[in-house]
């Protein structure tokens, strides 16, 4: 009744009803129904193969009926051959029960099926994440991104943190370890809390590899952790954004030792050892296209890594954007590696690859966008949808 209500509004406005949900194959609808359902869907589907193969067994008398059929080959009731008359007569029978048995059962099905696509539909519809980062000085930049990372490590148990370097991406696209970064960082984290960072071993921190069940380590000298939470492993990394000259973003990561997972980021707007304070506000927005991110969130526990041929501005702001607006994991260790030497980082447990390419000249200037892939280890690549940077213009004053 109200279904038939919305359409003669619909109609009386001039206006077309939306189309029904796109249709999904029937071995996919019973991933997408309650439990009351499925026992309806079972029923319903055993009805209408039996209705099907009660019509197929009909049309397939029927095809034989009309040719004359000897005595000795005929179909017998009570030792009587039966005329192609009557076999055609008693195939007919048989394809309309088969056909009222389809008919039964179709209402169901069809609602269920219906049911089933538009969960499906409200499961795959776009949706965005967005997020804006403020301008701040140098040293209010990393003093602020220090206070936070060390709270998100007491929050998540980990007595010791080990500071293991920093890299910079500069506008000559070389990388580059800069030790002044390093330094402030470890500045900044002395000055709040001199007790949790731990000290520097002295060969230095590089990324050893664990034995087949052990985890690695992050320096010869160190014991490697036996379990998580009970080690964690920071860095920064700055990214001199094309868009805004000589400002950028400095990332602050925090890492489990153990499963050399990332669990922590911290992102903020700086021009790398400026006093002075950025004009605009950073955005960080990508547009997933078919909720990619959340239905993987819900599929269990994925950890991704990042293809080669991501670009590196794009692959940091998904790993933000994956460990802050979602539930899915970033592999740590090939990081810890570029930070901190060593290796070979291992893959165990990374389930696919993001990968994010430049695509030029499609937004407006001061932009930066990315089409974001996601490539799992075995099947075909996802196409997920566009992830942006760009710098906001001051709030006009009033």
């Amino acid at each position: 009744m109200y279904a038939l209500l919305a359409s003669l509004i619909f109609v009386a406005a001039g206006e077309v009803a939306p189309p029904p949900p796109p249709a999904i194959p029937d071995a996919e609808v019973v991933r997408y129904l309650k439990p009351n359902e499925l026992i309806e869907w079972n029923s319903a589907m055993r009805i209408s193969a039996a209705g099907e193969s009660r019509t197929r067994t009909g049309q397939s008398i029927l095809k034989t009926s009309g040719a004359a059929v000897p005595d000795s080959k005929g179909p017998k009731i009570g030792g009587l051959t039966e005329t192609p008359e009557q076999a055609k007569a008693r195939a007919q029978k048989m394809i309309d029960e088969g056909n009222m048995q389809i008919q039964q059962a179709l209402p169901v099905l069809t609602r269920l099926r219906t049911a089933a696509a538009a969960r499906v539909a409200e499961k795959t519809k776009p949706v965005s994440f967005s997020v804006e980062v403020a301008p701040a000085a140098w040293n209010l930049a990393v003093a602020q991104s220090v206070v936070r990372i060390q709270k998100q490590a007491r929050d998540l148990g980990y007595a010791k943190t080990h500071f293991i370097g920093s890299i910079s991406l500069l506008g000559d696209g070389k990388l580059n370890r800069p030790e002044g970064l390093t330094a402030d960082i470890r500045a900044a984290w002395s000055k709040v809390d001199d007790k949790s960072l731990a000290a520097i071993p002295a060969e230095g921190y590089s990324y050893v590899p664990g034995s087949e069940k052990g985890a690695p380590s992050l320096s010869k000298g160190l014991a490697a952790p036996t379990a998580p939470k009970q080690v964690a492993v920071v860095w920064a990394e700055f990214y001199a954004a094309p868009v805004a000259g000589a400002r950028g973003l400095l990332f602050l990561r925090l890492a489990d030792a153990h499963s050399m997972r990332l669990v922590a980021s911290e992102v903020a707007f700086t021009e790398l050892g400026s006093a002075n304070v950025p004009v605009g506000t950073l955005q960080i927005s990508l547009r997933d296209d078919r909720s990619f991110l959340p239905r993987l969130s819900e599929g269990g526990d994925w950890v991704l890594g990042f293809d080669r041929a991501s670009d590196p501005i794009g692959s940091a702001l998904l790993a933000h954007l994956s460990v802050t607006q979602s539930k899915v994991g970033v592999a740590a260790a090939p990081y810890v590696v570029i930070v901190a030497g060593g290796g070979p980082a291992s893959s165990e447990g990374v389930r696919a690859k993001w990968r994010a390419i430049t695509i030029p000249a499609t937004v407006p200037a001061g932009s930066l966008a990315f089409q974001v892939t996601s490539i799992p280890t075995s099947g075909e690549s996802v196409a997920v949808g566009q992830l942006t940077l760009k710098v906001l213009p001051p709030a006009a004053t009033k």
